[in-house]
């Protein structure tokens, strides 16, 4: 497949170093002994920010009275074919979140910030059930158990709370043979902050560098060449952290979305300073909106309305997943602003920020969609199977 080059490096406003603070998760921790604790939150082993996503599973699909048994509809779900809706993934930003209360070690009831609610399985993920880390405004850190937790309340930072020195974000732009993308970096799927190191054997010896003092990293044959920013250079080669054996690279970008680039199409990465990232801060994520848009047949109809995208995301602060070339793409709905399906493994999106690619091997973008209900201002909502649609096009209710 031709490869569509996007470029995501864009120029963003000065943020300010008392701003930068308002990036952190913070909020309120509930527990069982009638404790609170206040301050800055690392949600299980690495959600430390607010565009950092929240996964779980969906127990059920809404959607699925909509339909009778005996209009034999078929569903498509991981090559199976059913005659039910499937059930999904559940995924947003934490800055979508207003509230999370554990009900079990495996379940949680997750508030959005209009107040309504989504009961949610663990699944294969790990956002419930985990720990979870605070720093306190007293220079305290407590690690709290999820069966010590009554609840969780998320908000902004008071005006006078200070970050935790530590846990700073890696913030760079990395280069690939598709494009180039600018925002939070996760190195090899796990380094994640400026104090984690790139590990690796040079000419000088085996070396621990923290990424604070990394400018640059290039791709050379089964190894890297590392600049740091006092000009020093090493050839490092040996560990998955510099060769093939490297898990992926994640870039989270705050007003587009997150990318994970395998290595076989990393190139360069380059640090910048994180008042050249447009962070967002609690107050950011406004009140969630319904999905709203415009569904053309490939007989030329028009529907209007509401939508049930693949008959599960319908709030604009899910995410839209999808592949192109290796790789992965998560990009919450409020950015989408047209898919057009082209054929049964890929759609054509384009985005609100400027930028389009093709996504595939995804069932929000490919065959296995399940369709589209299309809730009008008034009547009963309209079903449009995938197969028959020519073009999406969101829009402002």
């Amino acid at each position: 497949m031709k490869k569509i080059i996007i470029f995501f490096a864009l120029v963003f406003p000065f943020i300010s170093a008392a701003q930068s603070k308002n990036y952190r998760l913070y909020g309120h921790v509930y527990t069982v002994d009638n404790l609170t604790y206040t301050g800055y939150i690392t949600w299980g082993k690495s959600n430390m920010y607010w565009i950092d996503l929240f996964r779980a599973d969906k127990p059920n699909n809404p959607y699925t009275h909509y339909f009778k048994s005996e209009e034999r509809l078929i569903f498509r779900n991981n090559g199976q074919d059913s005659p039910i809706p499937p059930t999904h993934l559940f995924s947003c930003r934490f800055g979508n979140i207003k509230s999370i209360q554990p009900l079990s070690n495996s379940k949680a009831e997750l508030e959005i910030k209009d107040g309504n609610t989504i009961q949610l399985n663990r699944g294969n993920y790990n956002d419930i059930g985990t720990a979870i880390g605070i720093y306190s405004p007293d220079n305290t850190y407590a690690t709290i158990r999820w069966d010590k937790i009554t609840k969780v309340e998320f908000c902004s930072p008071d005006n006078d709370s200070i970050a935790p020195e530590k846990n700073q974000p890696i913030c760079g732009i990395i280069k690939t043979d598709q494009g180039i993308y600018k925002g939070f970096i996760t190195w090899d799927k796990d380094e994640k902050t400026a104090e984690a190191t790139l590990d690796g054997q040079s000419q000088n010896g085996y070396r621990n560098l923290p990424f604070e003092v990394i400018q640059k990293i290039t791709k050379n044959g089964n190894g890297c060449k590392v600049v740091l920013k006092n000009g020093k250079e090493y050839d490092m080669w040996g560990t998955n952290d510099v060769n093939t054996a490297n898990r992926g690279i994640i870039v989270n970008m705050p007003n587009i979305g997150r990318v994970t680039i395998p290595w076989k199409n990393f190139e360069i990465f380059e640090a910048t300073d994180i008042q050249d990232i447009n962070i967002l801060s609690y107050e950011d994520f406004g009140q969630p909106q319904r999905i709203y848009g415009e569904v053309t047949t490939r007989k030329g109809e028009t529907y209007n309305g509401y939508m049930a995208y693949d008959l599960d995301e319908a709030m604009n602060f899910e995410i839209l997943d999808g592949n192109n070339d290796n790789i992965i793409y998560e990009i919450p709905f409020k950015f989408v602003s047209s898919i057009e399906p082209k054929n049964y493994k890929y759609s054509f999106v384009t985005l609100t920020k400027g930028g389009s690619l093709s996504l595939g091997d995804s069932p929000d973008v490919n065959n296995e969609n399940s369709g589209m209900l299309v809730f009008p201002d008034t009547g009963i909502p309209t079903y449009i199977p995938w197969k028959e649609i020519k073009l999406i096009t969101f829009k402002e209710k």
